[in-house]
């Protein structure tokens, strides 16, 4: 039988589809670049043809989730038919939106990432996170300065900083998100924590006070409701 040749990209393409569901279900350390070669079928000479080990695979994965969120908000910030307090929050809803979709693989992308192993890339993703996100959100500063929302001589300097808070705000959470256990009211705290950052980004940019909403407030209960439990009632 013929062997099947594959575009370098999609060849890629697949093998990250692969380590992504493995690493999912398995977890990161429990999954071999033989599990992954076998679930692509292909050799593993071809696995270490596109990466030389299992954490730049994994890297790559992180990479893809940065590239689609930077998408969406690409997007947002496109639309002229929308003013720039509009897109900040459309921006900020569709990000969070997708989160709380994907809870069960983000969740366990946060696993792997509080690995000691892992480090370096936690530090390498915030940094591509903002190299590849602020310029979006950077235009829409700029179009906020313009039409009088925002008051900021630095918009897209700011804009970086509003982003970097929200990072911040991603890391002191995600102890809630992994052992809500801990925590009497975690959803509660997450909402605290949220309402904090929307006050520092708002006053970085010089926007109206409680104009930028970082997140729906039931969204903070789809992070801790347990499997085939809903949000407390009053949140409906």
């Amino acid at each position: 039988m013929a062997r099947t040749v594959k575009h370098p990209d999609v060849r890629r393409s697949e093998l990250i589809g692969c380590a992504q569901k493995l690493f999912y279900r398995k977890g990161y350390e429990s999954t071999s670049v033989r599990d992954i070669v076998d679930a692509a079928g292909v050799a593993k000479g071809t696995f270490y043809y596109y990466f030389d080990s299992k954490q730049a695979i994994l890297e790559a994965v992180v990479d893809e989730l940065i590239v689609h969120s930077a998408t969406l908000i690409q997007e947002i910030a496109s639309d002229p038919s929308l003013n720039a307090t509009e897109k900040w929050k459309m921006a900020l809803g569709a990000v969070g939106s997708w989160k709380a979709d994907h809870k069960e693989e983000l969740i366990a992308l946060m696993r792997m990432m509080q690995s000691d192993e892992n480090a370096l890339l936690y530090y390498k993703v915030q940094n591509k996170t903002v190299e590849t996100i602020a310029p979006e959100l950077g235009k829409i500063a700029l179009q906020g300065v313009e039409e009088g929302v925002f008051d900021t001589e630095f918009a897209e300097s700011a804009a970086e900083i509003a982003l970097s808070s929200s990072l911040t705000l991603s890391n002191s959470v995600t102890d809630l998100i992994l052992n809500p256990q801990n925590y009497e009211n975690p959803a509660a705290d997450l909402q605290q924590k949220v309402a904090a950052v929307q006050s520092a980004i708002e006053r970085i940019l010089g926007a109206e006070e409680g104009s930028l909403p970082m997140m729906d407030p039931d969204l903070a209960y789809v992070w801790f409701d347990k499997p085939g439990e809903s949000a407390p009632e009053k949140m409906l």
